[in-house]
């Protein structure tokens, strides 16, 4: 459940509606006007105010008459004079923002302008330190290498021929020797066909006798002729295998070759290419450099002369405000939610102060804005409605942890009357106007208090006493319901203050011990106990965590003093951009206002009681920062200088 989930329905009555919407567009008007009437010449201002004096010297007027008179006019001159002031350091404040703002923009672009130029100087050294001896190196590799298997690829062809010619060599004996062989199988058979020519077996055994020895010789000459034919074949077999490899590695030689040419010829590109793109790289960089350079020196000079401008405000802000900074209105988001907080709210100062911030910010906002509570009150819509109204702005919204706490989908409809009792005495207090009841032997038994602030007398609360003391009070809401039972001990100190829901259960019990809270016990709606929490603020953070605000567009505004605002701060986790902070006693304890400044640099947006507060800031300040006086002072005090001399 967010804030907004719960706010409490307000029935604004529509002529009430209008009459706000008027009063806010009249103050917006008149506010307007005033500006306007600032902006005109001072003389004219002048001249009006001696016209008055002198109508009203017409009069028979006393001496008393003449003063009050002299110190209207010196009031409405302190006034102007203050406008007068306040616009000069609006203006002189917006005209130092926009020349920080330049000179943040020209900070900026310089520093881009000095990183390309870090960026391309580097490149620029990076591209003349490139060379292209390590690809020359693998050229110069290459050729070695093509030289190499030139070498090789001779060898191998020398080889080449030479094994050809040992193979011709080779194959013409093996022609001669087969032509052996086949002379010695010729003879074989022309012996051989004597021998079966030969018809006398005699005689044949004759001649195989005498030829035995030719044949032996024969075969024995025709194995030496294949044994020599089989060298041959072995020879030329060997000598071809060895061929074989050396064309292989002709064509192998002959291919790494022409690799290595290709290789040779990219390498050369490659060079070639690298050489172009530094030649490009480096002109192109040399005249973006040169770019660079004259933008730098426009920039810087541009540079200097806001510098310049920036040192002369802040002389002249120092010469004029008796200070080196400046300090400004705090600026409201209207995109934004805003929401004002309060944990206590019984006196009338703290109602002030809770009111003047709400009248700040719709006056800046021209919108309602939400209240934040964890101060119980019966009538709080009542309150706020009157305070509201003596603010003159619309009826905030408001978020209360008690109103939370009670509230019931079934409220009861019984509400609180005065029976009628013969055995009493009722008197009615003179000064109070409250109901006094009395026993017939004249105790007093009660007291009944009604609120005053409407006309049909309703009863706030009724106080029992016990031998003239009071021992227990009955708190009423504006329905008529019971709030909240207080009981006191016999020093009529408070020990114990009960709350109730709307539908009469029982939702919170504070003990008190010495007059100080001890235990806050929490109870469901069956009456058992929930919670027991040692503190308020333990109640508070349990309360936030179960509401879970939404603080991604909200703003919250509170007194540092006050316990809701620091909780909520703490418990959301929220930055100074979430949050406006209003310090009071400024001007009496400035120098731990200073301080507390220094030591948070973060803050810069806050909110002040008084002008007087405003001008010890601006007087003590270490920086620049934004404040605004949320409660004007009615104050006679003349505020003029001795001189209005810049």
């Amino acid at each position: 459940m967010k804030f907004l989930d719960m706010l409490r329905k307000i029935d604004a009555d529509p002529e009430k509606s209008a009459q706000s919407t008027d009063n806010a567009s009249s103050h917006a008007s008149q506010e307007k006007s005033a500006v306007d009437k600032n902006s005109q010449n001072t003389d004219q201002k002048n001249e009006v105010v001696e016209e008055k004096h002198e109508e009203k010297e017409q009069l028979p007027v006393t001496t008393h008459d003449k003063r009050v008179n002299i110190e209207e006019q010196m009031d409405q001159l302190s006034h102007h004079y203050a406008q007068l002031r306040n616009d000069l350091k609006t203006n002189l404040f917006s005209e130092k923002d926009a020349h920080e703002t330049k000179k943040e923009t020209l900070d900026n672009y310089l520093g881009t302008l000095k990183r390309d130029q870090k960026e391309s100087n580097e490149k620029l050294a990076d591209v003349k330190a490139q060379n292209d001896d390590a690809e020359t190196e693998r050229l110069a590799g290459v050729h070695a290498d093509q030289k190499e298997q030139v070498a090789l690829l001779d060898n191998f062809k020398s080889q080449q021929q030479e094994l050809s010619d040992k193979i011709s060599d080779n194959q013409s004996k093996l022609s001669n020797a087969k032509d052996e062989l086949t002379k010695n199988e010729q003879a074989e058979a022309n012996m051989s066909s004597s021998i079966k020519e030969e018809k006398d077996l005699q005689k044949m055994m004759v001649l195989m006798e005498e030829q035995k020895k030719s044949i032996d010789k024969l075969y024995k000459e025709r194995e030496d002729i294949q044994a020599t034919i089989d060298d041959i074949k072995a020879t030329i077999d060997s000598l071809q295998t060895e061929l074989d490899e050396a064309n292989k590695n002709i064509n192998d030689t002959s291919s790494n070759i022409d690799m290595l040419k290709s290789k040779a010829n990219q390498i050369e590109d490659k060079i070639k290419n690298d050489r172009n793109y530094r030649i490009e790289t480096k002109a192109g960089l040399e005249r973006h450099l040169q770019s660079l350079a004259d933008e730098r020196e426009k920039i810087e000079s541009e540079l200097e002369e806001v510098n310049g401008n920036i040192d002369y405000l802040e002389k002249y802000i120092k010469d004029v405000f008796h200070s080196a900074y400046l300090v400004r209105d705090v600026y409201l988001d209207k995109d934004k939610d805003y929401y004002v907080t309060a944990d206590a709210f019984e006196t009338e100062s703290q109602q002030r102060d809770v009111f003047d911030m709400i009248q700040f910010l719709e006056a800046k906002l021209q919108k309602p804005v939400t209240l934040v509570s964890s101060f119980y009150n019966n009538h709080l819509n009542e309150l706020v409605d009157h305070n509201a109204k003596v603010a003159k702005v619309h009826i905030p919204n408001v978020v209360s942890l008690f109103d939370q706490l009670q509230a019931s989908p079934n409220p009861t409809d019984k509400t609180v009357t005065i029976p009628e009792n013969d055995g009493w005495v009722t008197r009615t207090d003179v000064k109070s106007h409250d109901t006094v009841i009395y026993d017939q032997s004249n105790t007093l038994l009660m007291t009944v208090e009604y609120d005053n602030t409407n006309d049909d007398k309703k009863i706030d609360r009724i106080n029992y006493y016990k031998n003239e003391q009071v021992v227990k009070a009955n708190i009423y809401n504006a329905a008529g319901q019971l709030s909240s039972v207080q009981n006191f001990n016999k020093e009529k100190v408070l020990t114990e203050q009960n709350f109730y829901r709307t539908d009469g259960s029982i939702v919170l019990t504070i003990i008190f011990e010495d007059n100080k809270p001890t235990s806050y016990q929490l109870f469901d709606k069956n009456g058992l106990l929930e919670h027991d929490f040692n503190s308020k603020a333990e109640l508070i953070t349990w309360w936030l965590e179960s509401i879970s605000p939404d603080t991604q567009n909200a703003i919250f505004v509170g007194s540092t003093d006050d316990q809701l605002y620091q909780l909520i701060i703490k418990e959301d986790k929220l930055n100074s951009d979430q949050t406006i902070s209003l310090l009071q006693n400024v001007s009496d304890n400035i120098e731990n206002v200073i301080k507390s400044l220094d030591k948070n640099q973060d803050v810069n947006n806050i909110l002040v009681q008084f002008s007087k507060d405003l001008h010890a800031i601006e007087s003590a300040t270490n920086r620049d920062i934004s404040v605004s006086v949320i409660r004007t002072s009615n104050s006679s005090n003349l505020a003029l200088p001795e001189s209005l001399e810049i």
